[in-house]
């Protein structure tokens, strides 16, 4: 109260300064009148969704760019892929800092102390859950520049100034520096899902938190933070936000459910799911302390004739969305083993993170095999069980 008086005293001083010198009428003040601000009236109790944040004045914030460079200069990783390549540079090569070092996981590093940077960093990608990189896992390199030390003190004697003439060039800097910190936890936990800058959603959240729309998908409530500067202190805005998400479960099942809503328009269902992000199961790896190590492929269409056109054995499709049972491909020799270095049967393609639902599996040329649906791959491999899955699915595709 005594800061916004005092502002508006000041602007009235000085338009009142102003006047006298060009000999003309004062204008009116941009700020409202507030006389007795404060003084009149009956105190209530308001809600509300702001917060104070209490920092530390004499904070420094070490702000440092980073720059992912991989294997190819043209494939500059995003999203997800981003967010892991940070987390490992983060654990391998600063661990030391421990909890004072924050990101955004793109492009931002903050730090409470100064670092000893190196010219360049490697990190070789490995999926959450493992131990150890695959063989043929992408190595990426990043570099870490300085961009800056922003000094909290400073916002805050901006804020508590009664000048409103001051300016101050680093505020939006500083806004977007504490913006960054406020939203590094939930960015970082695994049961957290983040939608853009900082909206965040619990995944296993209470039953109260969720709402089923129906179709395959389902409604989370989740949060909106972010920092404002207002009148002699920094605050933390929260606001309630909800996001529809796909249900968690088999993909036959969300693709039943999708069906159930819409009709037989397979166009429909491949817009559905594709990018959706799956975890494949028919292959089942364990780090050293026995938790299983989740396969992430994402789905990036149907299977359609054009598959595998310009390939000796192309797969045989017959018709957009083919099913497992329709869908065929030629298998090389008389054992049903899948080529590490070929598209798998199950759908992934030699791409890591990549699958295409109902699209087949291309073995090596070769003089001798046989074309086989992906149905009866499965059916006849160590996989049978997937089979089951193929089956189901087949009635969507």
């Amino acid at each position: 109260m005594r800061i916004e008086n005092d502002t508006e005293n000041a602007v009235k001083l000085a338009r009142t300064k102003l006047a006298a010198l060009k000999s003309k009428p004062s204008p009116e003040p941009r700020l409202p009148q507030r006389p007795g601000f404060g003084t009149k009236g009956r105190a209530v109790v308001l809600w509300t969704n702001y917060f104070n944040l209490m920092v530390n004045g004499e904070l420094l914030l070490h702000r440092y760019s980073i720059e992912v460079v991989g294997q190819r200069a043209n494939r500059t990783p995003t999203g997800k892929k981003l967010k892991r390549i940070v987390q490992l540079f983060i654990e391998e090569h600063l661990a030391q800092y421990g909890h004072d070092i924050v990101t955004d996981f793109k492009s931002n590093l903050l730090t409470k102390s100064e670092l000893e940077l190196e010219e360049e960093y490697s990190v070789t990608y490995r999926t959450e859950g493992e131990d150890d990189p695959a063989p043929n896992a992408p190595t990426y390199r990043i570099r870490l520049k300085p961009s800056g030390t922003l000094t909290i003190s400073e916002l805050m004697d901006y804020l508590t100034s009664a000048h409103a003439s001051q300016l101050f060039g680093s505020k939006e800097e500083i806004i977007q520096a504490l913006n960054i910190v406020v939203g590094h936890h939930p960015k970082e936990a695994s049961d957290m899902a983040s939608i853009g800058a900082n909206r965040h959603f619990l995944l296993d959240g209470a039953p109260s938190e969720k709402s089923d729309l129906g179709a395959g998908l389902t409604a989370l409530r989740g949060f909106f933070v972010s920092v404002r500067a207002a009148t002699e202190r920094i605050l933390v805005n929260v606001q309630v936000k909800h996001g529809a998400f796909y249900d968690d479960g088999p993909l036959d099942k969300l693709m039943y459910a999708f069906m159930s809503r819409n009709d037989q328009n397979k166009i429909k269902l491949e817009k559905f799911v594709k990018k959706l992000t799956v975890n494949v199961t028919h292959i089942v790896k364990e780090n050293r302390a026995g938790k299983k190590i989740p396969r992430m492929k994402v789905i990036m269409s149907f299977a359609i004739r054009d598959d595998g056109q310009g390939q000796e054995h192309p797969p045989i499709v017959p018709h957009f969305g083919a099913g497992s049972k329709d869908v065929q491909f030629f298998l090389s020799g008389s054992s049903p083993k899948p080529s590490s270095k070929t598209q798998g049967p199950s759908g992934t393609s030699g791409k890591k993170g990549k699958a295409t639902a109902g699209k087949a599996a291309i073995a090596g040329p070769s003089s001798q095999g046989k074309y086989i649906s992906v149905y009866d791959y499965f059916k006849k491999s160590k996989y049978q069980q997937h089979a089951t899955f193929l089956r189901d699915a087949n009635t969507y595709g």
